[in-house]
């Protein structure tokens, strides 16, 4: 068997009977499992018109968790490559979209698939365009400059059984996908990002519910950063021109923390001193001027970088866009991404980091 397929359900899903269309049409030796917990009535009578060859069910009437479903449904496979994917992507109708896989698998252990979201009429899929770019930015450098990375998106990656199996598959932790990552990063697993082979994902369009969801995945990352930290920095020390800037694609609102905390206070004041002293000789009213620009420096130093960050961030983010095939870049959403959606989303990061420092140990409506 070249390729196992993986798509775990929670409840209900409407994508995946346009994901079996398409995988079932591959022309590769495969098989598929959807593993299903909790199903709601109307899905379980939804999955009898989705039988097809090749196609194996699993139907958990309780909540058994995502790890538990995925290890469980693993041990029934029998592919060499091990291909996961969220029951809410779109797949593209490729008939090679299967072999492209397997053939990228063959020179590394782990595959980042790329991910797009399409862009609808709601604010969130259009910040989440951005936040998915750098995703995709951040696998690139690493597969490019490293071949290895501690990280994954897990809505849709692949691994080799091989690596699967010497990692001991998932554990039971809220933030599974990077965790596997970082296990096969330490065991010198081999890291690939696919720039030809993507999926669509539907983000969330409601703020309740994408509220809950970047709450559980800052909570996931805490835990993982808690556990993996030691080892992490270690491999951080050898290689920081990697690490740095997949750090300020990610979290471009904490580059400006940063560097509004380390750049002194004293270079502008001595900036508008001098601005000042020209202004008295030119125009006599240097007293009042003065005054105001001590009281105003630091909101100016922390603006001049925001600004000179914003415009470092949007050129490097287009000449990204066009490598890798983000051709809807709109400088007005980009710069609402910078300011409002990255900050807001550092802050709730933040907030479950403190969390876990006080001892939360599992994600909201999470279970695994």
């Amino acid at each position: 068997m070249d390729i196992s397929i993986f798509i775990p359900v929670y409840k209900q899903s409407d994508q995946v009977e346009s994901m079996l269309k398409v995988l079932c049409s591959q022309n590769v030796s495969k098989e598929i499992f959807v593993t299903v917990d909790a199903p709601t009535d109307e899905f379980c009578n939804k999955l009898e018109h989705l039988k097809a060859e090749g196609v194996k069910f699993i139907i958990n009437r309780e909540r058994t968790g995502k790890t538990n479903a995925l290890n469980n449904t693993v041990k029934m496979s029998s592919g060499g490559v091990l291909l996961f994917l969220d029951s809410d992507v779109g797949i593209p109708d490729n008939p090679d979209y299967l072999r492209k896989i397997v053939m990228k698998m063959e020179h590394t252990d782990v595959l980042d698939i790329k991910k797009r979201v399409i862009k609808d009429k709601s604010f969130l899929s259009k910040m989440a365009y951005y936040e998915y770019l750098t995703f995709n930015i951040s696998s690139w450098i690493a597969s490019r400059f490293m071949h290895k990375c501690p990280a994954v998106n897990g809505a849709a990656f692949a691994i080799k059984r091989e690596m699967f199996d010497k990692v001991n598959g998932f554990r039971k932790v809220v933030a599974e996908d990077i965790d596997i990552a970082t296990r096969a990063f330490l065991k010198e697993g081999k890291f690939s990002y696919s720039h030809d082979v993507e999926v669509d994902n539907v983000v969330h369009g409601n703020w309740k519910k994408w509220f809950v969801q970047r709450r559980r995945w800052a909570i996931g990352q805490a835990l993982w950063l808690k556990d993996w930290y030691k080892e992490l920095a270690r491999r951080f020390v050898n290689k920081p021109q990697v690490f740095l800037p997949s750090l300020f694609f990610l979290y471009p609102s904490a580059t400006v923390f940063f560097l509004s905390a380390i750049v002194p206070s004293l270079w502008m004041y001595n900036s508008l001193l001098v601005f000042s002293l020209f202004l008295s000789v030119k125009f006599n009213i240097a007293l009042p001027i003065f005054l105001v620009s001590l009281a105003t420096a630091d909101i100016l130093k922390v603006l001049l970088i925001s600004l000179a960050g914003f415009g470092i961030t949007a050129t490097v983010f287009y000449g990204f866009s066009r490598k890798l095939g983000f051709r809807e870049l709109k400088i007005h959403e980009l710069f609402v991404y910078y300011f409002f959606y990255s900050t807001v989303w550092m802050a709730i990061i933040v907030f479950g980091h403190i969390q876990v420092l006080f001892g939360k140990k599992a994600g909201p409506d999470w279970k695994t």
